[in-house]
C-alpha cells in the first residue's frame, strides 16, 4: 500500500471555506465554496487552482454554505445564506438556474445532497432550518417542501441507498439534527425510521456497500454519526460503539472511503483522524493531518486517491491517500 503524502493547503478564497466536493467521475477534479461568494475548481493531482465561479454579484448571496456535484458531474449546486440554491453548468462555466427563498439562511452548518441515481434530483435544508426542499433541476420552481422534519436545525442530509430496509426499492432521505435525532424520510415526507442518538449531531455517513451485502464476511452495514462524539449505528442492534479519540471536540464531518474499509472524521480545531473498519468495531489508526481552524466539510475522490477538506482558516486541504483503489483490487499508474 502506498504511503500517505503530505498535506497541501490551497488558499484561493477570501472567506471561511464551507464546502468541498469531488466530481463523481473525474478522478481528480473537485470544487469548493466559501463565504466570499465563489465556487472554485481544482485538480487534486496537480494541487492546482483551475477556475472560479461567482454565484451572484449581490452582497446578499455572498456566503456559500454548501456545494455538491450532480451525479453525472454536469452541474454544481450550492446554497447560500441569502436562502438561494444556485446551479452552475460546469462545461459552460456559468450560472444557469437559481431558486430563491428555499434554503437555510443561518450560519449553522446545514445539508445539501444530490441523488446518486438521478442528475436532476437535489435536496437541501429549507429556510427555517427544520425541513427540506426538494428540487427537480428540469423545473423552474422547487419540486416539494417537507415541513418540520426535525424540531432542531438539520445539520446534514444524504440520500440513502434503496437496499436499506426502510427504503423499499427507492432512495430515501437520511437527516441528522441538533435535536439528537436521525430520521429516514420518503420523498413525499413520511418518516419511516427514527433514532435518538442522545446528543446533538452534525453529520452522517453510510457504509458504501448495498445493505448487508458483506454479511457473509461478517461485516454489517453501518451508519456513522458525527456530533459530540462519533457513533456507529447498526440496524436491529442500535448504537454499536462511540469513538472517543476526538477528546470531547465536536465532530463536524464523517466520511467512508469508497470501499468502506476506512473511516475519516473531521473535528473541531481542524484535526482529521482515520479508523480501520472491522465487522464489530472501528480501530483508531491515528491523526492524518490538521488545519489551523475547524474543518467544516470533507470528501474523498472516487478511487480513494485523495482527501480534500474545507476549513474556517480559509484554506482547502489536499492530501494524497495512496494509489487508486477499486474495491478489493488495486493498481498503480507508472509514469
Amino acid at each position: 500500500m502506498e504511503a500517505e503524502g503530505k498535506p497541501t493547503f490551497l488558499k484561493f478564497h477570501q472567506g471561511s471555506v464551507r464546502g468541498v466536493a469531488f466530481h463523481p467521475q473525474d478522478h481528480f477534479l473537485f470544487c469548493s465554496g466559501a463565504y466570499d461568494g465563489k465556487i472554485n475548481l481544482y485538480s487534486a493531482q496537480r494541487y492546482e487552482f483551475l477556475q472560479t465561479y461567482s454565484v451572484s454579484n449581490s452582497n446578499l448571496a455572498r456566503n456559500i454554505n454548501a456545494v455538491r456535484f450532480t451525479c453525472d458531474g454536469g452541474k454544481i449546486v450550492s446554497t447560500s445564506t441569502s436562502r438561494r440554491l444556485s446551479v452552475i453548468d460546469v462545461e459552460k462555466g456559468e450560472q444557469v438556474l437559481t431558486y430563491d427563498n428555499c434554503a437555510f439562511s443561518g450560519r449553522d452548518r446545514t445539508g445539501l445532497a444530490a441523488n446518486p441515481a438521478s442528475p436532476n434530483l437535489i435536496t437541501c435544508v429549507s429556510s427555517n432550518g427544520r425541513g427540506l426542499t426538494l428540487f427537480d433541476l428540469r423545473m423552474q420552481l422547487p419540486l416539494d417542501f417537507l415541513f418540520d422534519v426535525h424540531s432542531g436545525i438539520i445539520r446534514d442530509v444524504l440520500f440513502l441507498h434503496e437496499s436499506w430496509p426502510w427504503c423499499q426499492l427507492d432512495y430515501n432521505i437520511l437527516t441528522v439534527g441538533s435535536d439528537g435525532l436521525s430520521k429516514v424520510s420518503t420523498l413525499d415526507g413520511r418518516c419511516v425510521h427514527a433514532v435518538n442518538v442522545g446528543e446533538s449531531m452534525n453529520a452522517a455517513t453510510v457504509s458504501p456497500e448495498a445493505f448487508n451485502s458483506s454479511v457473509e464476511d461478517g461485516f454489517s452495514s453501518v451508519i456513522v454519526y458525527g456530533g459530540d462524539t462519533a457513533s456507529s449505528y447498526v440496524p436491529e442492534v442500535g448504537i454499536q460503539e462511540k469513538l472517543s479519540e476526538n477528546n470531547n471536540n465536536p465532530v463536524w464531518k464523517v466520511r467512508y472511503n469508497s470501499s468502506g474499509s476506512l473511516l475519516y472524521t473531521a473535528c473541531e480545531r481542524g484535526v482529521i483522524r482515520k479508523y480501520r473498519r472491522w465487522p464489530d468495531r472501528h480501530e483508531y489508526l491515528g491523526e492524518v493531518f490538521r488545519h489551523k481552524s475547524d474543518v467544516q466539510d470533507m470528501d474523498i475522490s472516487p478511487y480513494n486517491e485523495y482527501l480534500v477538506t474545507a476549513s474556517r482558516d480559509r484554506t482547502v486541504g489536499v492530501i494524497k491517500l495512496g494509489g487508486p483503489n477499486h474495491g478489493p483490487w488495486e493498481y498503480y499508474e507508472l509514469t
